[in-house]
């Protein structure tokens, strides 16, 4: 059994990835980063490719209700090669800024080029609060690997 767990682990997001090719929604998870801020936060990202555009959907709970966020599309930067969320990378696609309503959800929608995200520059997808950017309360690794 621990095998077949190996194969769908190593093979799953590769397949997941191929399906965003071909204009099939991929689901990214939201995984909370080493901080205190918004210790419930979580959701997934949804993407799909359409005539080289792509629309990318996240929807997000757990926030800090009223607050204001923003979201970006990040690089694979210099400080890991196998950890996106924390490789440190450039920002190459922005969300529009969103805030969490009185429940702590939210959603927010992006459709860009799929030149601006492909390869490792679409290896994560950061969420920060708009006051002060460099909190980052979740994160959803897009690509596993640089390169």
């Amino acid at each position: 059994m621990k095998a077949h767990k190996i194969v769908l682990g190593v093979v799953g997001p590769l397949l997941l990835g191929s399906c965003a090719l071909f204009g099939l929604p991929t689901t990214y998870l939201f995984k909370h980063n080493p901080n205190q801020a918004d210790p419930s936060a979580g959701g997934n990202a949804v993407a799909s490719v359409s005539g080289g555009m792509v629309s990318t959907t996240l929807s997000l709970s757990g926030l800090t209700p009223g607050k204001a966020y923003i979201a970006h599309y990040h690089a694979f930067g210099p400080d890991s090669s196998t950890n996106p969320c924390a490789s440190n990378g450039p920002v190459t696609a922005g969300f529009p800024n969103f805030t969490a309503d009185p429940g702590g959800n939210a959603s927010v929608t992006l459709k860009t080029d799929m030149g601006k995200i492909t390869g490792d520059n679409g290896a994560y997808i950061n969420v920060h609060f708009a006051s002060d950017p460099s909190v980052v309360p979740i994160c959803a690794p897009v690509k596993l690997a640089k390169g």
